[in-house]
This record gives C-alpha cells, structure tokens and sequence, in this order.
C-alpha cells in the first residue's frame, strides 16, 4: 500500500505512525519549508514535490534497497491543522484514493476578513510575545531554512518559534506572516473543490476555537463537498476536544479512549480505500 502524512516527522504522533504501518501502509512525512522564511504557497509545492518523488523514485528504492513493493496506485494523504488542509490540496490535484484531515484550517480568505483579536480562552491568556534578534536567530535563522519545528512538550517552556506563532493567531496576524502578498485563497483546498475529489474525512474537536477550524468552518467545508459532488465525505466531531487534540504523544499509548478511537476511524477510513 501507499501512505502520504503531511507533517513533520516530530509533529506527527509516532501511535498514528505505527498504526499504519502496523496496516500495511509505507509513511512518508514531507518535512515542507516553514513561514517566515518562505510562503504557504512553497509549502503547497513542497508537498507535491514530495508527493512526485513517492510515486517515482521512492518505489525503486525501497524494493531495490528492501524488498518492499510499494502500489502507487493506492496512495492516501492524511494531516493536522495546516497539514489537513494541505492534504486535502493534494487531493484536489493529484490522484489519491482518500484523504484524512485531523483539525483542519480551512477559509483563510474569511479568516482574515474577519481579523479580530481572539479575546476568549486559551488565547486571551497568552502572553504577548515580541521575539527579540536572539529569538529571530532561532525563528529565521540566517543561511537555514527551516523545514521542522517541533511544538514544546507539555510542562516545559515553549521556544521563540512556539511563541512568536501563539502571539500571531492571538491577533489574527499568522496568515499575512504566512502569505504576505495576500493571495489567501490559494492555501485554501476548498476554493478547489470539485466532483473529482476523492473522498474526504474530516475529524475535528468539537471544542476547537481556532478561527477557519471551529465546528462551524467544517461543517461548512462539508456541506459544501456534498453539493460540489464529492462521491464520500464524512465529518466526525470529537466532543468538547480542541484543536490537535489528538496529537499528545499518550493519545494511542496510554489513552486508549474516545480520543484515539476517533483517530482510528480516520486512518481506518484511509485503509478502506486501498
């Protein structure tokens, strides 16, 4: 089988990897260039980049190197936040055979629209942060582009590049940091969507408040691909979860619960379709 995870490979919860390796599926996690030293624009490119690499060069690889025959014909994207919404932009311009969006960023044009401070919990508990040229060393080093970024383990003081992105969706300011030349639409799949889109399963916290990801946003992005003609989608609200809440690393381990069965029925539904 084939897998596609958009994501960094420290970002992406290594149950959810196991579980589809454990199915039979080969993970492979695009480490795409990060914003401020590049756009959402290059990170769209870098996963289909990616994505070209996986079904051409990848397969003689691992079958020359390991034996492992991959089927490019059976290939599937799955992501979390801004990685759900970039694999359902693969699934708008290349063949897949299904998508799983895990708490989704959708309608960056209306988010914008709407800028506003986001004076409600847990964002109007955030400190303000205004990194200072040490921390802009770390955010944007010099002469390295940045293609990874892993969030703070909890109970540990979170880095400059944590910060400075909590400050900048606490004042609505993270998308213009991100597409400066103000074409949001083009980081949003759902100005693409089509009748020829495979079908799509988004899993969404039913408690999320970030702006383009609240239940209302999916429900939206929903009805909207039933009425485009997309063949199958499915929405499926974890309740009271907020945004990523599936990505601690004792969600699969430990916590074998609601959380991690609403997370099985979104890598089951990309099995159901290889």
């Amino acid at each position: 089988m084939g897998g596609f995870v958009v994501g960094s490979s420290e970002i992406v919860p290594k149950a959810q990897i196991n579980y589809l390796c454990s199915n039979g599926f080969a993970v492979v996690i695009p480490n795409y260039r990060l914003a401020p030293q590049t756009t959402g624009k290059d990170a769209l490119f870098d996963a289909e980049e990616a994505y070209d690499w996986a079904t051409t060069s990848l397969p003689s690889l691992l079958e020359k190197d390991h034996g492992i025959y991959l089927d490019t014909s059976r290939i599937v994207a799955m992501g979390h936040s801004s990685g759900g919404a970039i694999a359902m932009h693969l699934g708008s311009c290349k063949p897949l055979k299904a998508v799983t969006a895990f708490s989704t960023s959708l309608y960056t044009a209306d988010v914008v629209a709407a800028k506003k401070k986001l004076d409600f919990p847990p964002f109007n508990h955030l400190p303000d942060f205004h990194p200072t040229e040490a921390d802009w060393e770390i955010i944007a080093p010099k002469g390295i582009q940045l293609s990874e970024a892993p969030l703070a383990a909890p109970g540990t003081i979170p880095p400059p590049r944590n910060k400075w992105q909590l400050h900048l969706i606490k004042y609505s300011e993270l998308l213009p940091a991100v597409m400066p030349d103000g074409d949001y639409a083009a980081i949003d799949p759902m100005t693409r969507v089509s009748a020829q889109w495979p079908p799509t399963m988004i899993v969404q916290g039913g408690a999320d408040a970030v702006p383009g990801s609240t239940p209302v946003d999916v429900q939206r992005a929903e009805r909207e691909m039933r009425e485009a003609g997309v063949k199958e989608v499915e929405l499926v609200m974890v309740p009271g979860e907020a945004h990523v809440w599936d990505l601690p690393p004792t969600v699969g381990t430990s916590d074998l619960g609601p959380k991690w069965q609403a997370v099985v029925k979104g890598l089951d539904w990309l099995r159901s379709h290889v």
